[in-house]
């Protein structure tokens, strides 16, 4: 953390020229895994899955696209049993931007968890969030989609490495109980493109730090010399306390000496 080097303008410039372009290069190779992304195949979805939404009403995956052609879901860790949802999803959350740009451009976007629908309003209301958000609650959904592991109901299998292979890399972690990620459907017809009339399509997923990109705090602080000062708040996860947490001793940051003095 830290520790930036001192230098004159002079000998900055060529350093700051010589990042630029492997900024450039990083942002050309974001835009080519863009393509292939949206080149990947998709495979029909022939569960007929239902949810339960805020209003208690038994809702399908189908009605979930709110009649647009695209639907991004966002696997929100939040078991049955807790009281809370994580909070680095939490974190993740307060990243998710207007969902008017999002509707604009043909996209829906709905969190769904495995928490009864009740715990999942209760702490959507305590946050402050507006976004959908949907119980997937004694359903198969978080099974099916690896994003809750537990071997008596289903084998392990995140971020498509089976149990083993985490071992292996010593990620146990990942290999047990609630996981985020995010999945992106599409509805097939003439007018996508894709696959049949009406049929519903899983085009990709993505888990662990497949969702980074997504949490603009992180994205600001790694243009700062200290960066994300990871593990500084001995909080578990990213590192982040749910927002209505801090305290006005944390959001005063680590004390500085005043500048002139």
């Amino acid at each position: 953390m830290g520790g930036a080097k001192i230098v004159s303008p002079e000998e900055y410039l060529p350093l700051r020229l010589s990042l630029l372009e492997a900024e450039k290069k990083n942002t050309r190779e974001r835009d080519a895994l863009a393509r292939q992304r949206r080149a990947l195949p998709v495979v029909e979805v022939t569960t007929n899955y239902t949810f339960t939404n805020e209003n208690g009403k038994k809702v399908t995956l189908a009605e979930l696209f709110d009649g647009r052609p695209q639907l991004i879901l966002y696997h929100f860790m939040f078991a049955p049993e807790w009281e809370a949802g994580c909070p680095s999803c939490s974190l993740f959350a307060d990243s998710i931007p207007d969902l008017r740009h999002l509707n604009g451009h043909s996209t829906s976007f709905v969190a769904v968890s495995r928490a009864p629908i009740e715990k999942i309003n209760a702490y959507k209301k305590r946050m402050g969030w507006k976004f959908p958000w949907v119980s997937s609650f004694e359903t198969s959904f978080n099974y099916d989609f690896h994003v809750t592991q537990d071997e008596s109901v289903a084998p392990v299998l995140y971020n498509w490495k089976t149990k083993e292979e985490m071992e292996k890399r010593g990620m146990e972690y990942f290999a047990r109980g609630e996981q985020p990620g995010h999945s992106v459907f599409i509805v097939g017809g003439e007018k996508t493109g894709v696959g049949e009339e009406g049929k519903l399509y899983h085009s990709y997923s993505s888990y662990a730090r497949g969702g980074d990109l997504f949490i603009n705090t992180n994205t600001w602080l790694d243009m700062t010399p200290l960066g994300r000062q990871d593990g500084l708040s001995g909080v578990e996860g990213l590192g982040y306390k749910r927002h209505d947490e801090y305290t006005a001793e944390d959001l005063k940051g680590f004390p500085v000496q005043k500048v002139g003095a």
